[in-house]
């Protein structure tokens, strides 16, 4: 946050005044509160006593009480918001970074990178899957049967209408795409369905060929 030191003259003041009229009257300088103010120390000169407490200079406002692990973001004004935003959490697995997420309930984190809200990209997410990184490839067995046996919904949340499957259900057919977080919740990985459905066709694809070849 910058500090401006106006004199009559309507300007800001230059380095040189800097020194010519703060100098005369602080020697030091040292940061109190938590790194929240900045104290300007007084000299022993004959303009100001001795025993003169510290000018305190506010660096920072608006900063809420117990808001721990929040990062404090300007919000357009003068004061630092810190109702919203992002937070960090960090754990024996590493440091974790959550938007718009309940410090009261969601601490702490379960994934590295939590949001609660709508992700938009304007370009394609990737995700890794080299075979290098990969052990013990096997291709998936009886997954049209998976597929079958899946159940794909619509649902309301947050407002608005979704289409989706139940983690609950998933999770009993095809437990290596459900995760649990901290919280016992469910959460899905869509991506890790496509795998299954490329094998489903494939397997669909086998049996209208033998019943075109009968």
């Amino acid at each position: 946050m910058p500090i401006f030191f106006r004199a009559n003259k309507t300007q800001p003041l230059t380095y040189g005044e800097m020194d010519q009229n703060l100098g005369s009257f602080f020697y030091s300088s040292s940061i109190a509160n938590g790194g929240r103010t900045l104290q300007l120390h007084y000299t022993g000169s004959g303009n100001v006593p001795i025993n003169q407490t510290p000018h305190e200079v506010s660096l920072v406002s608006g900063i809420q009480v117990g808001q721990n692990r929040r990062v404090a973001f300007y919000s357009g004004s003068n004061s630092l918001d810190t109702a919203e935003g992002l937070i960090v959490s960090s754990s024996t697995s590493g440091v974790s970074l959550g938007v718009n997420v309940n410090e009261t309930t969601d601490l702490p984190l379960s994934y590295n990178l939590e949001v609660s809200g709508s992700i938009r990209a304007s370009a394609a997410v990737f995700q890794s899957s080299d075979e290098r990184l990969k052990d013990n490839i096997q291709t998936i067995d009886e997954a049209l049967s998976k597929i079958v046996s899946s159940r794909g919904v619509t649902f309301d949340k947050d407002g608005g209408k979704h289409s989706g499957v139940i983690a609950q259900e998933v999770q009993k057919i095809i437990p290596e795409v459900v995760s649990e977080d901290n919280n016992g919740y469910l959460s899905v990985n869509y991506n890790g369905i496509i795998g299954y459905l490329i094998e489903a066709v494939k397997e669909l694809k086998a049996e209208v060929e033998e019943l075109k070849s009968r």
